[in-house]
């Protein structure tokens, strides 16, 4: 879909023509696994205001959705019905296509949803149709020595008790739910070592030969009332750093105490921002998360180094009347 802008390319907020030929991609497997039964709904409600509807089910490789890409292409709009994981696979996908992209939250976090105030309300989807409005925002980049390719994120990637938790979760078949994510993250407490890393951003060296908890955002959402890294937002083509050297399992206490508080964690990250980043991993293998995932379920190999940057191009958001508000 064409669109037509509001500001000057660099502005963020962008207008689009209201949505006629809308896709609906649903993951039957995340959160509670009722996701179909969302997509049918919303099915339902855009038919009966005369929208030109197609529903399916999601792609489990994210080289899988280049079969469907015409068919994104040829819609006004994605309706993903899903959490971070689903969107993460779509995000080469709708840049190429410009495709504007709606996510109803289906996941256990469903960060990407609830940072812009979407819902699982078809009269929520039907407003924000009518009022056309896009953000303009950038994702994240990894390349390195032993990645094919570039793998997309949107929030962030991290190296820490997150990463060992969603490693030790692995391939487990079939929704996930918040009892599931406490075992493993137990588990994982238990278990907790620190990989020590040497950092570089925009070719100059901010961290070397460190152990620590270590994040690279493009966004603040995650952990949102932690504030673990305020700075990170997707409307700038930078990434940001945070880095909490000597991390103990205290720190993971107190984290876990300022999630049930709803407070800042108020830990002494270092932070670091720019366009290019450049992680080497020293001493042992260790796990990579990204946007709630294991990276390809597989360790980054003692050695090498992964590279974090941000798209060439953003992708558009469609967002709720109200979250504009908050842009003005």
């Amino acid at each position: 879909m064409k669109v037509d802008t509001l500001a000057p390319l660099n502005e963020v907020l962008i207008k689009i023509p209201s949505p006629h030929h809308i896709l609906i991609l649903y993951n039957p497997i995340s959160s509670a696994g009722n996701t179909e039964e969302t997509a049918k709904r919303m099915e339902t409600e855009l038919a009966y205001h005369r929208k030109n509807v197609a529903v399916h089910r999601s792609e489990k490789k994210t080289k899988a959705y280049k079969r469907i890409k015409d068919t994104i292409a040829a819609s006004d709009l994605v309706v993903v019905v899903g959490g971070d994981g689903t969107v993460r696979k779509l995000l080469g996908i709708v840049d190429q296509t410009k495709t504007p992209i709606y996510v109803v939250p289906g996941g256990n976090e469903s960060l990407f949803a609830r940072t812009y105030g979407m819902s699982a309300s078809p009269d929520d989807l039907l407003q924000t149709i009518a009022a056309g409005n896009c953000l303009q925002q950038y994702y994240g980049v990894i390349t390195g020595q032993g990645i094919k390719g570039k793998k997309p994120f949107f929030h962030m990637a991290s190296m820490g008790l997150d990463s060992l938790t969603v490693k030790y979760i692995g391939k487990r078949k079939g929704p996930l739910n918040d009892s599931i994510y406490v075992w493993h993250g137990l588990k994982a407490l238990c278990a907790l070592h620190h990989p020590i890393v040497s950092v570089s951003v925009d070719g100059q060296l901010v961290i070397d030969h460190e152990s620590g908890y270590i994040i690279v955002a493009n966004s603040s959402a995650y952990a949102k009332n932690l504030q673990l890294v305020p700075a990170a937002n997707p409307s700038t083509d930078e990434l940001v750093v945070g880095f909490l050297p000597g991390a103990r399992h205290q720190h993971e206490l107190i984290k876990a105490i300022k999630i049930l508080q709803r407070k800042p964690a108020n830990l002494p990250l270092q932070y670091f921002s720019g366009k290019q980043i450049a992680c080497t991993l020293h001493a042992q293998s260790y796990p990579l998360q990204v946007d709630g995932d294991y990276f390809r379920n597989r360790d980054i190999q003692a050695g090498n180094t992964v590279e974090f940057t941000t798209s060439k191009e953003p992708i558009h958001v469609l967002i709720p009347p109200e979250f504009n508000a908050d842009l003005t």
